[in-house]
């Protein structure tokens, strides 16, 4: 876990040892760190490193510590956060034990290649909050009076910026009735507040993708209801009508007038699923044609198989491909095998599978089709409008050989996908161009 570790070996350094320079190296240079006493405020390591050399000259001894619920969140591929609870033990000069409990929150990202603390937060738990303060704050006792109004705010807004989501909260009611929100989740969705309003009524149901409500909805109080906390992805809807992914991590509370509401951070994820959706389309998608591939269309196949679907399979190989890439180059034979691909295209509908599944052999699936008639029909337009596609190409005479057979649920994949095969090298025996349909040619 990257920031346990990092964790770890900051407080190692600055408890346990009193290393100044091993404390150090585990945080930014742009570290920003709020401690538990009100002056215990550092926007950057040189400010740090001034109040740790006084610390330490005035406390010079180590401290044992140890973490308690610690919770390690990853935000992206260079961004990661944490929230844990340190118990500090050490023993005064009369040989008592003193303990403090703090809470933690820390930030860090990868800078240079190197992953580095970006923001520390340790504050001390308090059952109440007086007026508008914020942050719990304690303060030492020769202190006069506490933060302005103007000081406060900008704590608030250090803190804030340094968050890596938008904050959004609702009402747990019907519609989630708008609690919090704010500026950077504004600005995710491209609205200003006043606009947000309008548009939605204040509810936050009205810019959740509505294929995506029902489950964002279940999950939610599902996840509520056995441990307060959730965590779910959905998109959202911006202003300009786009849809947004967001990874959604909340917590319930209870405000002010008794009603439940949840919390939560949201970040925008939208970059790293369309990269995982291009993952996945390149495992199961033939970079030339743009059909399937193998293991996507035996995925596909295979989900029909299993429930039983009837249909025909074709399995189809280019006549003569190898005098076509002798004569003509390679180039000339990838742009044959796209156009198969596409004559089998605009002879399919929707529902069906149409896929390259190695070299120059192909495959259709055409789910619910068990017409004789139909699937000949298919068969005669495939190989007919090729044969065009092949004069372009005069000193070989292209054509394609097709295998088809009917699935009526009595067989596995792999057997149909034989027996389509074998019929496939019978055409291919008796003179190619043509199709073989479980015994009947033409």
């Amino acid at each position: 876990m990257v920031m346990q570790e990092l964790l770890t070996r900051f407080f190692d350094a600055y408890l346990v040892k009193r290393d100044l320079e091993s404390t150090l190296s585990v945080l930014s240079d742009a570290i920003v760190s709020l401690g538990t006493g009100a002056q215990e405020v550092a926007l950057n390591k040189e400010e740090l490193r001034a109040l740790m050399v006084s610390e330490f000259e005035s406390i010079p001894d180590g401290f044992q510590y140890a973490f308690d619920r610690f919770h390690e969140y990853r935000y992206s591929a260079d961004l990661w956060g944490a929230y844990c609870e340190v118990q500090t033990t050490m023993t005064d000069e009369n040989g008592m034990e003193l303990t403090l409990k703090t809470r933690l929150t820390a930030t860090a990202a990868r800078l240079d290649g190197t992953v580095k603390i970006i923001n520390l937060h340790m504050s001390t738990p308090s059952d109440r909050q007086d007026g508008e303060e914020f942050f719990p704050i304690k303060y030492g006792r020769q202190a006069v009076g506490k933060l302005d109004a103007t000081s406060s705010k900008k704590l608030v807004e250090i803190m804030m910026s340094m968050l890596p989501g938008g904050i959004m909260g609702g009402y747990l009611e019907e519609g989630f009735p708008l609690y919090i929100i704010n500026d950077t989740m504004l600005e995710y969705l491209g609205y200003t507040y006043d606009e947000l309003v309008e548009e939605t009524g204040q509810y936050m149901q009205k810019i959740i993708d509505p294929q995506d409500w029902e489950r964002v909805e279940r999950t939610i109080y599902d996840s509520i209801n056995k441990t307060g906390e959730y965590n779910v992805r959905y998109r959202v809807i911006r202003k300009d009508g786009t849809r947004i992914w967001v990874d959604d991590k909340g917590h319930e509370i209870t405000t002010e007038d008794g009603r439940k509401a949840m919390i939560s951070v949201m970040l925008d994820i939208s970059e790293g699923v369309r990269q995982q959706e291009r993952l996945e389309k390149e495992v199961v998608e033939d970079g030339l044609t743009g059909i399937l591939n193998r293991k996507g269309a035996f995925q596909r196949v295979e989900e029909y198989v299993s429930h039983n679907q009837p249909g025909a399979l074709f399995i189809l190989d280019i006549d003569q491909f190898k005098q076509l890439n002798d004569n003509y180059g390679h180039q000339n034979g990838d742009e044959v095998l796209v156009r198969l691909a596409n004559v089998m295209k605009r002879h399919s509908r929707e529902e069906d599978v149409v896929a390259r599944v190695g070299g120059d052999e192909f495959l259709l699936f055409l789910p619910g089709c068990v017409s004789e008639n139909v699937i000949k029909d298919r068969a005669d337009h495939i190989c007919s409008e090729f044969r065009e596609c092949g004069k372009a190409y005069p000193k070989v005479d292209l054509s394609v050989s097709i295998g088809i057979t009917l699935f009526e649920g009595n067989s596995d994949l792999d057997s149909l996908f034989k027996r389509a095969d074998d019929l496939l090298y019978q055409v291919k025996r008796n003179g190619k161009d043509g199709f073989l349909f479980d015994g009947s040619q033409s």
